[in-house]
């Protein structure tokens, strides 16, 4: 008797196909910052209102849905099963995408589940795109990610002048699609976080083009195949230097979007207005940024932060590079929400076996880390879930988002218990004051939630404080921001 297939966000699956090679050292040291690892989207970021009054999910994964979500894609898994129909693990993380683009229709989200299921099938049944092989064309500039914008989303470039005239006279759109695949897949294996950053921000230069260089059925096949089968990655698309003759054509284009679409794009009246949404070391100067325009475009020319906006004092020196080797490629994937599954299982993220000395680096910890902000109202997490706290030693597992302050009693002989509640919520930058003085005298563990920081006194305890991350050296008073994790 055949055995049921394997079963992945509540679908049977295949295995995934290959999709995507790179040489190691074409993957850009900066494809994703530590930033992104520790990055809470607000909750505008996880639903995003319109001007309209319309709204649409942009963060999907390792993240609670709400129960009208959970029960539209309960009721899409029942149908998927009931057909016995399989996809792959990157489909299935997608789900809820679909139904988004459908509007919470089950049968076409199906549909359209399955289309993009076909597609990748037929699109990579040859095996994965090859860097290497589209050296040549991503030489060109046409298609590049440039940075990232002021809530962490990549920034890919689009330049339609750099496309050659060769492609025009041959009619060669796949070309154009193959670099963008090629750009989305890159994306969503070493760029994104699910549950922290799902999205991407588009900048489309139409400076120098011309009516001839525009072809409506050319950006028809170009948005059938970005669209469809990369359904709710774009969060806002910027157009820049839009020449006046290309108004008209700019309005069929424009018809070619759903409503929800038209909401995202930006019609830039002038570059600088750029700099509201991104620091200036994270564009070029022609659009606004501080940085001499690019020559060479893969590897993808992307720098360290920081990314506030309208930051102008260039790249950090002292990043951590290389962050995107701690997460595996089904981290990259994402889960999507089961309501059978612990909060703590739903909200993991897997990491490779050599990710902790990376993490290290960047001040964070493999077991610290939640994908989620629903992660900062999670239950307590004991000293057998993470290591023992005898002698003062740190647990291993907290909410990030929390200060663990410690009483240490270094002469103390029973073991410290952890209780991580939050017994104490702070407002931002306020002082615990003597109710929080009152639990340190307690043994044991008190984590605080914190809006921004937190300001604490160790005057009043004795032993004073000890978070691995900032607490080494305690001073009479200390002031450290909500970043503070536990190693």
């Amino acid at each position: 008797m055949s055995g049921r297939a394997p079963c992945a966000n509540g679908f049977q699956t295949v295995p995934e196909l290959e999709t995507l090679t790179c040489k190691d050292e074409n993957v850009s040291a900066f494809s994703l910052p530590s930033e992104v690892i520790m990055f809470e989207p607000s909750p505008s970021l996880v639903v995003a209102p319109f001007d309209n009054g319309d709204c649409e999910r942009k963060i999907h994964c390792n993240i609670k849905l709400q129960v009208a979500e959970q029960e539209k894609l309960m009721a899409l898994q029942r149908e998927a099963n009931a057909q016995s129909l399989k996809f792959f693990p990157s489909v299935t993380a997608m789900a809820t995408r679909f139904l988004s683009h459908s509007r919470m229709d089950v049968k076409k989200a199906l549909k359209s589940m399955q289309a993009t299921q076909e597609w990748r099938q037929n699109y990579f049944k040859d095996g994965p795109i090859d860097d290497v092989s589209l050296l040549e064309d991503l030489g060109h500039g046409i298609v590049y990610f440039s940075g990232r914008d002021v809530e962490l989303r990549p920034t890919l470039v689009v330049r339609g002048t750099r496309i050659p005239a060769q492609w025009y006279k041959e009619k060669r759109v796949d070309r154009l699609i193959r670099l963008l695949v090629f750009c989305m897949e890159y994306m969503t294996r070493y760029m994104l976080v699910p549950g922290r950053v799902e999205n991407l921000s588009v900048i489309v230069d139409l400076k120098g083009l011309g009516l001839s260089q525009v072809s409506v059925s050319a950006l028809s096949d170009v948005y059938k195949v970005m669209s469809h089968h990369y359904s709710g990655r774009v969060f806002r698309f910027y157009v820049a230097n839009m020449p006046t003759c290309l108004s008209m054509i700019a309005g069929m284009a424009k018809s070619l979007l759903t409503d929800r679409q038209r909401q995202k794009l930006v019609v830039l009246r002038d570059v600088q207005e750029l700099r509201k949404h991104f620091a200036l070391h994270q564009l070029e100067e022609d659009l606004g940024g501080s940085r001499p325009a690019l020559t060479q475009f893969y590897p993808f020319p992307l720098q360290a932060g920081p990314f506030e906006a309208g930051w102008a004092g260039g790249p950090d020196a002292t990043a951590v590079p290389g962050v995107h080797l701690a997460l595996t490629a089904g981290a990259a994937i994402g889960r999507l929400w089961d309501p059978d599954k612990t909060e703590e299982d739903n909200l993991c993220i897997e990491f490779n076996p050599d990710a902790e000395p990376i993490l290290e680096r960047c001040g964070l910890s493999v077991r610290a880390i939640r994908s989620s902000p629903a992660a900062s109202s999670s239950a307590a997490v004991s000293p057998k879930e993470g290591q023992d706290a005898k002698d003062g030693a740190l647990p291993r597992k907290i909410s990030f988002d929390r200060f663990c302050i410690l009483k240490s009693a270094p002469c103390a002989s029973k073991e410290t218990s952890a209780c991580l509640t939050p017994e104490v919520s702070t407002e931002g930058g306020s002082s615990v004051g003597a109710e929080a003085n009152e639990l340190l005298g307690k043994d044991g563990w008190d984590a605080f939630d914190a809006v921004t920081e937190i300001e604490v006194s160790d005057a009043s305890v004795p032993g004073g404080f000890a978070c691995l991350a900032c607490w080494r050296a305690p001073s009479k008073t200390t002031t450290r921001p909500t970043t503070c994790l536990s190693l």
